[in-house]
């Protein structure tokens, strides 16, 4: 019986290595337009290396970066946490609905985020969960607040360190840095 144990083990273990390492893969694909260089000496797409410095500096500085949100998410694929960007920028979006609006975008983001068992239920505290439930019947710019401001401390304390001595952001600084020297 404990050799059964240690094959399903061994096989679970190598299903997850196969999907990370397809996480991965795919990852670089979508993300793909930030290695390439227009040929001509014309605007990049990709950004430069002090753009990319920037967002060491702040969490912030890297979510105002529509490159940084990009190569930020693909990472947060690969930890498979990306529901936690998708919700914080769901309620950006959202105080910026018209008033009108407000009631459906609100159940919306409820839906796909906060209800038990949503599609990409974010890891929040079972009494500000119930606190936006109520809200519901009467939503407002704020009522996601002190959920976003949670997920937001997550993503800073634990996975914004974790990004920026990540493979992929140190890959965007060694090539612009490569680059820069070999130009001399």
């Amino acid at each position: 019986m404990p050799r059964g144990r240690a094959a399903g083990t061994r096989a679970r273990l190598l299903r997850r290595l196969f999907r990370s390492s397809t996480a991965v893969r795919q990852c670089r694909q979508r993300l793909g337009f930030l290695r390439r260089r227009r040929s001509d000496n014309s605007i990049s797409v990709r950004p430069d290396r002090a753009q990319a410095q920037q967002w060491a500096t702040s969490f912030l500085n890297l979510i105002n970066s529509k490159y940084g949100v990009a190569l930020f998410k693909g990472f947060l694929s690969q930890e498979f946490a990306d529901e936690n960007l998708e919700f914080w920028l769901a309620v950006e979006d959202f105080k910026k609905t018209r008033h009108c609006k407000l009631p459906a975008r609100a159940q919306q983001i409820y839906n796909e985020f906060l209800a038990a068992q949503a599609p990409k239920e974010i890891n929040i505290d079972s009494s500000t969960r119930a606190v936006i439930g109520k809200r519901l019947s009467d939503p407002d710019v704020q009522m996601f607040d002190a959920a976003q401001r949670r997920v937001q401390h997550l993503m800073e304390s634990d996975i914004f360190p974790r990004f920026l001595q990540s493979e992929m952001y140190q890959e965007l600084l060694r090539d612009e840095h490569s680059k820069a020297r070999a130009r001399r």
